[in-house]
This record gives C-alpha cells, structure tokens and sequence, in this order.
C-alpha cells in the first residue's frame, strides 16, 4: 500500500488491511480481513484528503450504505457495515468482497451477442430489485458491473445513489455528478432522474460491450466536447459499424438509450426480458470468458479509477426556469414494431417544454452558485489525484473545471491559473507537450505580473 493509504485506526481493531483494490478522488477502498469472523471484505473510506471536503461526501457515503441496506438481490453488492471509525471520525463501508473482473476489463474487445445480452439482462433484473426498494444507481457504467469468477453478475459503487421516497431537501441529488459517456441527456439538462435514466446507463454498456469502445471517445481536455455530444444522446447503434447484430437488437438498445427517457421501457424488468432473447447460451460464454481473463492474470482490482466522475460546480442544478416533469410511466418497448433510424441532426426534447441547449444548462450550472471555495475543492481534488499518479483522472476533472473558472472568476484568479498550472502538468507528464507549453506559457504571463498558482 502507498504510504499516504491511511487505514482507520478503529476499523483496525477487526479489520486487518491486506491491499488497496483502488483510489479516487475522494476514497479509498481496501482489501480486509474480518479477523472476527474469518473473511475477506471490501473497506471503502474516506481518505486523508475526502475528510476534509465539505459535508456533501460524508452525506454520499451515508446514502450509499442506506440504499444497498434496502436491497436484497443476487446481482447487488451486499454491505456488512457502516459508520465512521472511533477513533478518526472517517466514514467507512464494510462490503461483500467481489473477484472476477470489472466489464471495463472483460469488455476491451467486443463481446458476441449472447454474452453482451446475459451481462445486460442480469444488470437490468439487479436495476429492477433496486428500484423496486427505492434506489436509483445513477452511475450504471462498465466499471461498475463486475462478472465473478463463477460468472454472476455484479452491480456495485452506489456511491451517488439516491432513494427516492426520500424528501427532496435530504436526498442532495440534484447534483450534476456522474460520467458523461454512460450519462443520460436528462441528467446533464439537469432533470430529475427517474427509472429510465438508470434503463440508459445499460443501453450504453451494451453499445461499449457490442463494439469494444465507449459510446463517446474523448481526449483529456475535450470535455466541453464530450458532454455537448452526451447531451445529445448516443447515437444509433446501427451506425456504430458492428456486423451481424440482429435488426431486432439494435431496436432494442436504441430503444434503451433513447434520448427523451419516456421512449425508453417501461421498467428494467420489461427490458431484461427482451434482451434475454438474444442471450441463450450466454452464461455459458460468459463463464468460458471470466475463466480465460483471469488465467490470463487480466484480472483487475473491483473499484478502478476509469471514466471519472465529475461534479459539475456543486450546484444545485433544479432551476425554476426550467420545468421538472413527474416521473411517470412510458410506453413498453413493441417488440414487432420497427423503428426507423433516428436522424440525429433532429433530437427530440427531453420534456414537454422543448429542448434545453447545453450552452443554457451550462451558463445557469455555472453561474448559479460557482465560488472561489467551490473551484478550490475541486481544485485541491484535482492536486491530490495529480501527486497520487492519477493523471488521466486529474486531466479530466481539471479540463471540467478549469473553463468554469475562468468564465466564473476571472483569467487572473488565483484558483483559475492553480487549475490551468496542474493542467499543464498531467498533459505534459501524458506526453501532450504543445497544449501544456501553452497553459505554462498563459500561467508564466499572469504570475509575471505578480499572480501565482499558491492555492494549490
């Protein structure tokens, strides 16, 4: 373990650390021992640096232990514990410790199509269990659906889950948080979540688990970029350039992600019953993969750091400007009906009021309560992501925050040229020379007039 992996003192009186299985921005997440009852588990924290963020991650590591203790499924991660550590004060969750490999891995190359319809299938009866107990994931994405060694499907990391018979003023989730490429076009236009929108988060898997590439590619620094695509919706898979997939398939999953979410099912269980038509034989194949991945040493630790999450400026993103419909029931997906490839110069709105443009939903997510101590936090989030190695992580959530800053405070605030100076330095560390001589040299003519980047 790295020397600033800070296992809670408290929590080591039962629980002997064994390994890091990953690090994000805010947390880390051990390998333990139970000496207590003589079992492997997984101890996801807090670290050093998330304990002193504001009260908001401390309320997401609560949520997350709330939501998984409602649901009883199979296909969920299952929770042993929570609390915070007697000694630190630092939040803690004790969880059932999973092996095999995350989708991420076991995707690289393109699945066939039984299998990428058994781990979708699986993942939307786990989603059904969820919102049948009242949760919505909210982060349904290939690094978070793990296969086992035996072949189960997993769904894990409710971290920005919500339960939604929970008032609105305690639930905090109208935070724009999440990962552009699996995030459905309501999420970023700042609507409430519904059903539907965890639906999306699997129509996207299947477009990553059928072609072996992410919905939306994207460079480090191309935020802006990815998000006004993901705002628009995927695509239609049939013109992602896969061979061979059944018409009725690709129906399906266009159905999946379609981007106004009362188009989508009806419910997860309606869709895990159409996928499975396509997924005889589909365990089994599944099983033959897992047993190859992991002969081959492929296997990688349960919580990676791939796509990374962004908190767009920590805002409260419900705006009165602009109408929230109720959740409410969309048509079944026809499973005879033939649906006409979608010309996606023309998207429909995403409610009943019309189309919001990514430029409006920006300007009022940056403008409504962006502040010096907010762009800070992210900032130092950033900083610690930078000196742990994590430079893609870094690149992404900097490059997020960086033209916030700009807009918000100004070019010559200190916390706008600290962004744009760490920016720099992941692009230059990742090989990216032109773009981080560029950031240098606008950081260099600032601090010549007496600025510098001190808040890092």
């Amino acid at each position: 373990m790295a020397g600033n992996d800070v296992f809670p003192a408290g929590l080591a009186r039962r629980y002997r650390p064994v390994d890091v299985l990953g690090r994000g921005g805010m947390g880390v997440v051990f390998e333990a021992e139970d000496t207590r009852l003589r079992r492997r588990v997984a101890v996801k924290v807090l670290s050093a640096v998330g304990a002193s963020l504001p009260q908001e991650m401390q309320r997401r590591f609560v949520g997350e232990a709330i939501a998984l203790a409602r649901i009883r499924h199979r296909g969920v991660v299952g929770i042993h514990d929570s609390g915070f550590d007697t000694l630190s004060g630092t939040p803690y969750l004790v969880m059932e410790m999973l092996d095999g490999a995350d989708l991420s891995a076991l995707a690289a190359d393109a699945l066939s199509v039984p299998a990428a319809c058994w781990i979708a299938a699986e993942t939307l009866d786990a989603l059904d269990s969820a919102h049948r107990s009242g949760v919505l994931h909210r982060d349904v994405k290939p690094g978070n659906i793990r296969v086992s060694r035996t072949g189960h499907v997993i769904l894990y990391d409710f971290g920005l889950a919500v339960v939604t018979e929970q008032p609105r003023s305690t639930r905090g989730d109208d935070r724009l948080i999440g990962t552009p490429q699996y995030m459905a076009p309501e999420r970023i236009e700042g609507l409430t979540p519904v059903e539907a929108t965890d639906l999306y988060g699997v129509g996207a898997c299947l477009h990553f688990m059928l072609t072996g590439r992410p919905p939306f590619e994207s460079d480090p620094e191309e935020f802006g970029d990815l998000v006004l695509r993901a705002a628009r919706g995927i695509p239609s898979l049939r013109t992602r350039g896969v061979a061979g997939l059944p018409d009725g398939l690709i129906e399906a999953v266009d159905a999946l992600c379609a981007r106004d979410f009362r188009e989508r099912p009806t419910d997860a269980g309606t869709a895990a019953a159409l996928l499975r038509r396509w997924a005889d034989g589909g365990r089994e194949e599944v099983e033959r993969l897992i047993t190859r991945h992991l002969r081959h040493g492929e296997a990688a630790p349960a919580h990676p750091a791939e796509a990374p999450e962004y908190d767009w400026s920590e805002v409260d993103v419900t705006d009165p400007a602009v109408p929230v419909p109720a959740p409410q029931q969309v048509r079944p997906l026809d499973n005879h009906a033939t649906h006409p490839e979608q010309d996606h110069d023309e998207w429909p709105p995403a409610h009943p009021t019309g189309p919001v443009t990514l430029s409006e939903v920006t300007r009022k997510l940056v403008h409504s309560r962006m502040t010096a101590a907010t762009a800070l936090s992210r900032q130092r989030e950033a900083v610690g992501l930078v000196l742990r190695g994590e430079l893609k992580e870094a690149a992404h959530l900097l490059s997020g925050i960086t033209p916030f800053c700009e807009e918000t405070l100004g070019p010559d605030h200190p916390t706008t040229l600290a962004c744009q100076y760490w920016q720099a330095v992941c692009l230059a560390r990742m090989g990216r020379a032109k773009k981080a001589l560029e950031l240098f040299a606008r950081v260099g003519a600032h601090h010549g007039q007496g600025r510098d980047t001190t808040d890092a």
